[in-house]
């Protein structure tokens, strides 16, 4: 049956095969990265306030968090352990940070005194 069959046929048929066996594969490994991509953004303005959403963020030991924001003023994320700190402006697209450590990690907004947490579970 095989060779009555047109090349671009079978050619479909084996592509079709593969996707099927594909669908068995966890949907996490089939992403463009294994690892998932942890965001944080400021929201809010001068006159409601600002905070980091999410204001905790939990994650496990080895993984990246990355910040970005545009408002109508300039912020910035800052640590004191580990000292890190992004720079100060009213745009950032992306300032990350990747945890090796387990652990409770609090950072700021130097500019305006809002918080946020890290998280970072050991597995």
């Amino acid at each position: 049956m095989l060779h009555s069959m047109p090349r671009s046929r079978i050619l479909g048929a084996v592509t079709i095969a593969f996707v099927i066996a594909l669908a068995g594969v966890a949907p996490s490994s089939l992403a463009t990265g294994s690892k998932p991509k942890h965001h944080v953004t400021i929201k809010g303005d001068y006159l409601s306030g600002y905070k980091f959403k999410p204001g905790t963020i939990t994650i496990r030991k080895g993984q990246t968090v990355h910040w970005s924001w545009k408002s109508d003023a300039e912020h910035n994320v800052t640590f004191t352990k580990p000292d890190k700190h992004s720079k100060t402006a009213s745009k950032v697209t992306d300032f990350h940070i990747k945890f090796k450590h387990a652990g409770t990690f609090s950072y700021m907004c130097t500019v305006h005194g809002f918080t946020g947490k890290v998280v970072v579970k050991k597995q």
